[in-house]
């Protein structure tokens, strides 16, 4: 994977990559303190967990090729359709940034998407906004009656609900595309870049194949 910002979604089975590079990305962890205020103390306070993190971008989709475009290109109409399309179906989708000296690779809501057109210029002009998705599994609770001495009584039971359906499986297998390296499909499918030997090891390939791997070339990965 070249450097510069993904979007992917239904387990990377569809997405793509901004055709312009954006030219910053802004990324915010707040704090979630409490102040409060004691008497002959004055105010106080108190630190808790940090808040999901979150990032915005800033960039345009163009409507012809120019030598900023740094991806296939497609019709604005695509770019904005696929983004509100997954905005309706309430699914995270994966944000990928490997553009600067650090790396983003996570499952994103999108929070914010404004687009805009300026009269004599076919671009669109857009503003995207991402929240960090944290999974989870709520628990249902169900109230049972007893019998006997307790008779009347009432009894809370923690029962686990059932697995969500549509929860994201890691896929078995995964095709090279350009700029791809065994270190960033672990990178983006492990979580780490370092067990890109495991890949290897998985798909008997030699050393000295390492920078020869064909575009194309079915991958196995192994277990997350």
């Amino acid at each position: 994977m070249t450097s510069g910002f993904y979007l992917s979604a239904n387990n990377d089975k569809e997405g793509f990559r901004l055709p312009v590079n954006p030219e910053s990305i802004k990324e915010t962890v707040a704090g979630d303190s409490q102040t409060y205020t004691i008497a002959k103390l004055g105010q106080v306070s108190i630190i808790k967990n940090i808040q999901l993190a979150e990032y915005t971008i800033d960039s345009f989709f163009p409507i012809r090729n120019a030598f900023y475009v740094v991806a296939p290109l497609f019709e604005p109409s695509y770019y904005i359709g696929k983004i509100k399309e997954w905005q309706v179906k309430k699914e995270p989708i994966r944000f990928i940034y490997t553009e600067g000296s650090f790396v983003i690779n996570e499952l994103v809501s999108i929070e914010n998407f404004e687009c805009s057109e300026t009269a004599g210029d076919e671009d669109v002009y857009y503003t995207l906004s991402f929240k960090k998705y944290v999974s989870f599994e709520p628990k249902k609770m169900v109230v049972q009656k007893t019998s006997g001495a307790s008779k009347g009584k009432q009894q809370v039971v923690k029962k686990s609900a059932p697995p969500r359906q549509n929860k994201k499986e890691m896929p078995k297998t995964y095709s090279m595309i350009q700029g791809d390296s065994l270190w960033k499909i672990a990178q983006k499918f492990l979580g780490n870049g370092s067990r890109y030997t495991e890949i290897q090891q998985l798909n008997g390939i030699k050393d000295s194949q390492l920078r020869k791997l064909p575009i194309g070339l079915k991958i196995k990965l192994p277990p997350k």
